[in-house]
């Protein structure tokens, strides 16, 4: 059966049947979803779109995949920001002749992610398109005051990052090599966000942001809204088995917590976490410094960056 034959009505039906049991006060059916939020509590809320040939290639990439790591964007962001996830819209846009199969493993992944993450969808929309586009839009919540920004590093502090670096990239690389046992494959499908690691350690942060564009660009992201400098050492990052060192510095789609403070511990929710660098003082030129030996170097911005690159991140 095709997209054009369920209907978009069949469709929501689809959806509405699977995703009936959602912990609020109003989910699925009316015009928009009823929630509430627990006293002492600031909403977080974020959104990630998915598009077709741009962060999958249908070909390629599972169905159940995609609805899966549509959500687990989310629940990464939430994470950065020291939140925990609870809700999210899914609006879905496809092609009439798309297999419903399709639709039927992607709704897999999405339930998949429910479990793993312990959220629930609550509502979203749907429309036809050339291309698939998914869009998930998800709400959090975070401690009043307590929220980790990319703006809060100071000189002094060290910078710290979850788990190990370069394993998405590798796991592209892999998958598009027809090596489906590699164990990066997994993790590139899959992604695991840390988002207890950063809820745990927000009242000890400074600064945090989620990889998910690369280690180069991320970083510089947090030195330009803290207005500061920092440097990292080649010798102290984490790297993934078999990663190679563009993948370690550049590659996106990790979904590790990059987290600035003055101390934290080597484990935390289970999750490693490994001192990479600190935080200096700047003046005019907030850059990152990479120290490979006895050498030192800038550290330019190479990861993902849409409207510049081309091709699936």
């Amino acid at each position: 059966m095709k997209l054009r034959d369920l209907g978009e009505s069949g469709l929501i039906r689809r959806i509405r049947d699977r995703f009936k049991d959602a912990p609020v006060t109003l989910g699925i059916g009316d015009d928009a979803a009823i929630l509430d939020i627990p006293p002492g509590h600031s909403v977080v809320y974020c959104s990630d779109l998915v598009a077709e040939n741009t962060h999958f290639i249908r070909g390629l990439h599972p169905a159940d995949s995609v609805g899966y790591k549509a959500v687990a964007v989310n629940v990464s962001d939430v994470g950065a920001m020291g939140g925990i996830p609870m809700h999210f819209l899914i609006s879905l846009a496809a092609p009439g002749d798309l297999d419903v199969e399709w639709i039927d493993g992607f709704l897999n992944g999405v339930e998949r992610a429910c479990r793993q993450f312990g959220v629930s969808l609550v509502g979203g929309d749907s429309s036809s398109a050339e291309i698939i586009f998914v869009d998930v839009s998800m709400v959090g919540r975070v401690r009043q005051g307590g929220a980790m920004l990319r703006s809060g590093a100071r000189p002094g502090d060290a910078i710290y990052v979850t788990g190990n670096l370069g394993s998405s990239a590798l796991g592209l690389e892999r998958l598009k090599a027809g090596d489906m046992k590699h164990p990066a494959v997994s993790r590139h499908l899959y992604p695991e966000p840390r988002h207890h690691a950063g809820y745990a350690v927000a009242d000890r942060a400074h600064a945090a942001i989620d990889i998910s564009d690369g280690l180069s660009t991320d970083l510089n992201h947090i030195v330009e809204e803290s207005k500061v400098s920092a440097r990292i050492y080649r010798n102290l990052l984490p790297a993934a088995p078999d990663a190679a060192d563009w993948q370690v510095l550049h590659g996106g789609e990790e979904y590790e917590l990059l987290i600035v403070a003055r101390e934290l511990p080597a484990v935390v929710e289970g999750v490693p976490i490994t001192r990479i660098g600190e935080i200096l003082e700047s003046s005019a030129n907030h850059q990152v410094f990479l120290v490979d030996g006895s050498g030192e170097s800038v550290l330019r911005p190479r990861g993902w960056q849409h409207f510049s690159n081309s091709g699936q991140s």
